[in-house]
């Protein structure tokens, strides 16, 4: 019997890379996909796509459901679990939830072995790149992370795309001309703040930070299991389609030799190491689109401070971040004993 898979939100972006990506990431394991989406329609393929709330009882003969719509959604799924079934979120519903574990499979799949409430959250793009890149100096000691992101566009989901794309067509246009609804003002040829909420000076904790940032802060502590780890990101949109870019900061309790950390990062599970100065080949959005890796590189001491390196990644927000961390959940619950 194939395993049968839900992805709600099948038609937006996360769901359309859930869609492309789910059988070849969960094989060998025979998949049946059922789609949902808030209306009914049929894709050009033929596949049709279910109303969620119209078709409850095949929601409820799933498997498995990958929640790639929002927050609101989730805790509507969350509701109606059956005993047999496991939700894997990508809202931000229950990353914070003490009760539902919040993985990358490569950072702490031992979160896996207990689920209580049957739910598993993908973390956010942003921190689930960051910590895959995290994870093998944590050996070192992490003391404190400073992270800066150049996010994409396709971050923002589909109607973030869109408004990108609608003003690379309207380029020749006068710039008051050029959609704005997404990022509150013209993200192609600019650099901005992240165009989420922005938290109150008045917060005990997290105050002026944006969630994006929030967000990083938090998340990252969860997975690596270090709740005092000093963490500060400042988090911008760039206009690039896909994949993400950070420059990273990080301050290890002890000296590591240069050769020993790229060694580490070579051998690190959902890492490529990519820092050839002499062919300038570094991480980049290009590069890092379209794959599951991690792009890892500008490796460097700093000048003054023996225990604190610098470098530089990039990771498919689409896949890593989302669309493809949420399948290599499923499989290794699969594949669990």
């Amino acid at each position: 019997m194939p395993v049968k898979v839900a992805i709600v939100g099948a038609t937006g972006l996360v769901g359309q890379e859930a869609r492309r990506l789910a059988r070849e990431l969960l094989a060998p394991h025979a998949v049946e996909l059922v789609l949902f989406a808030s209306t009914p329609r049929q894709l050009e393929d033929g596949t049709q796509v279910f109303a969620l709330e119209e078709s409850e009882a095949l929601l409820a003969s799933c498997d498995y459901i990958l929640n790639a719509a929002n927050a609101e959604q989730a805790e509507w799924l969350a509701k109606r679990l059956g005993p047999q079934q496991l939700l894997v979120d990508n809202s931000s519903a229950f990353r914070m939830d003490a009760g539902v574990p919040l993985v990358v499979p490569e950072v702490n799949p031992s979160a896996l072995t207990s689920i209580p409430k049957r739910i598993v959250a993908n973390p956010n793009c942003t921190a689930a790149i960051l910590c895959v890149a995290l994870k093998p100096l944590q050996k070192f000691g992490l003391e404190r992370v400073v992270v800066s992101t150049y996010q994409a566009a396709s971050g923002a989901g589909i109607t973030g795309l869109q408004e990108l794309e609608a003003q690379l067509e309207r380029w020749k246009e006068p710039v008051a001309a050029w959609p704005t609804a997404v990022f509150g003002e013209p993200l192609l040829m600019n650099v901005l703040s992240h165009n989420s909420r922005v938290r109150a000076e008045t917060e005990a904790f997290g105050a002026l930070y944006n969630d994006e940032e929030w967000k990083m802060v938090e998340e990252t502590r969860k997975m690596l299991g270090q709740s005092d780890l000093w963490i500060s990101a400042t988090c911008a949109r760039v206009p690039v389609k896909r994949a993400h870019t950070e420059s990273v900061t990080v301050d290890l309790k002890i000296d590591v030799p240069l050769a020993t950390l790229r060694e580490v990062f070579r051998s690190a599970a959902g890492v490529s190491y990519v820092d050839v100065p002499e062919e300038r080949k570094f991480p980049s959005s290009q590069r890092a689109q379209d794959q599951d890796l991690v792009l890892v590189g500008r490796l460097r001491k700093d000048a003054t401070q023996p225990k604190t390196l610098h470098m530089f990644i990039s990771g498919d927000q689409l896949r890593k971040g989302a669309a493809s961390n949420a399948l290599q959940i499923i499989r290794h619950h699969l594949e669990s004993p």
